[in-house]
């Protein structure tokens, strides 16, 4: 089974990156949503595309620069308030696993998520990506998070960054891929992420082809194909559903 990635939330019918976009992503059924997370100057993550933002009657400025009380005047519609990553976490209160893909570029960022996971209940649960810099500060603090390295190169990462980083899956741009590229990730023990995949012809041939998780924008269609839902969908082999049990990744809600 092939694990279903929202980029950002349900950005078809919300902001991505705010808490209606995910609510919306998690009631359509995606295993997980692809956060960017970013550190105020206060020292609080939150949930944000863009690293400038415009503060009403203020030059555009660093999310880093910004305090989140100034962050929260920045936008003054509602469903477009920049969520903390303390308010996406107590949405999961209950669940047994956290659904999240945080994407930090910088490493303090990356790592104020970690702890506030662990303190919610998560360590070690949800998935992190971002440059190599923030996978190694990651690493170095916590030997069992959870990375996904952004590769998109001819065959595995060197042996010392494999060592140095162990991350559990490689994420690819879509077009990079074929049979060749996915089975040799596979020998090297790596799952293999789909990065972004928004027409469902492509959807379907990826699936087919094996990959682990596929990411996009267009969420309802992935789901219809993850879920089996949509008429014609390849089914899981006996070889994809023991690469799943060793890899330790899980439908529901995401990888644990």
């Amino acid at each position: 089974m092939t694990l279903s990635i929202a980029l950002r939330g349900d950005t078809a019918r919300f902001p991505g990156n705010t808490l209606p976009a995910l609510r919306s992503a998690l009631r359509a059924g995606v295993d997980l949503v692809k956060i960017d997370v970013h550190l105020t100057s206060d020292g609080y993550p939150v949930l944000v595309d863009e690293r400038v933002v415009t503060v009403p009657g203020s030059p555009p400025r660093q999310v880093g620069d910004l305090t989140l009380a100034e962050l929260a005047a920045a936008r003054d519609d509602v469903e477009r308030r920049v969520p903390t990553l303390m308010e996406v976490l107590a949405e999961f209160c209950g669940r047994d696993a956290s659904p999240l893909l945080i994407d930090a570029t910088a490493p303090e960022a990356a790592l104020a998520a970690d702890t506030a996971l662990r303190e919610h209940g998560f360590g070690d649960q949800a998935l992190f990506t971002g440059p190599v810099e923030t996978l190694r500060a990651l690493r170095a603090r916590s030997p069992g998070v959870r990375l996904m390295l952004a590769w998109d190169q001819p065959g595995a990462p060197p042996e010392e960054t494999a060592r140095s980083l162990r991350p559990v899956f490689l994420g690819t741009h879509y077009t990079l891929l074929n049979r060749e590229t996915v089975g040799e990730m596979h020998r090297h023990g790596y799952g293999v992420v789909a990065w972004t995949v928004n027409e469902f012809p492509e959807m379907a041939r990826l699936i087919g082809m094996g990959v682990d998780a596929l990411a996009t924008e267009r969420l309802d269609d992935l789901v219809s194909l993850t879920t089996g839902r949509a008429q014609g969908a390849p089914r899981e082999t006996e070889q994809g559903a023991a690469r799943r049990t060793v890899q330790g990744t899980s439908p529901t809600p995401g990888p644990a």
